[in-house]
């Protein structure tokens, strides 16, 4: 009886020493499979940013033409209501030729500033 029970008891001291050994094991598995991971992901967000800011890099010379022709159609727009209000005798004329010349300034203006922002 006493054999066995010392059997017993020995065996469940493997038994727990297994265990343990068996949750390092997994502990140090699941810690490299983790680092591996977060070392993989953070090359792949490095490239992600890359090819953003070329993207967007790209987009930056098509923008500034549109900014140029939406400036030229403020300009059109705005001759032709100038235009009017002089064949209709209004008394601000000279407010609506600065508004007009103001938004054509802007327009161009910010499409001219446009590229500096991304470089």
């Amino acid at each position: 009886m006493f054999q066995l029970k010392r059997y017993l008891v020995l065996a469940n001291y493997k038994a727990s020493k297994f265990k343990t050994t068996l949750n390092r094991a997994f502990t140090l598995f699941m810690l490299g499979f983790i680092g591996g991971v977060q070392a993989f992901a953070q090359s792949r967000g490095a490239g992600g940013f890359t090819s953003a800011t070329t993207e967007i890099n790209s987009y930056a010379e098509p923008v500034k033409k549109l900014m140029y022709a939406i400036a030229a159609v403020i300009a059109l727009i705005g001759a032709f209501n100038v235009y009017f209000k002089m064949q209709n005798g209004d008394q601000d004329v000279k407010k609506t030729i600065m508004m007009t010349i103001g938004g054509c300034v802007a327009m161009v203006a910010m499409a001219t500033a446009l590229p500096m922002f991304f470089k």
